[in-house]
């Protein structure tokens, strides 16, 4: 059953290699990975992260 003047698109499969937002994540949250090291708590190294990203 169709509705008037509606179509039905199939959208091609989800790929994070194709999505500029997603390799900024996986960027960020490896960065931030790292500097956990050097921190004792996530909020103080994703500042720094952070602060040096901007």
């Amino acid at each position: 059953m169709e509705v008037p003047g509606c179509q039905l698109k199939y959208l091609p499969s989800y790929s994070p290699d194709l999505n500029k937002i997603e390799r900024c994540w996986s960027w960020l949250k490896s960065r931030i990975r790292k500097q956990l090291i050097q921190f004792n708590c996530l909020r103080n190294a994703m500042k720094d992260v952070l602060s040096t990203a901007s």
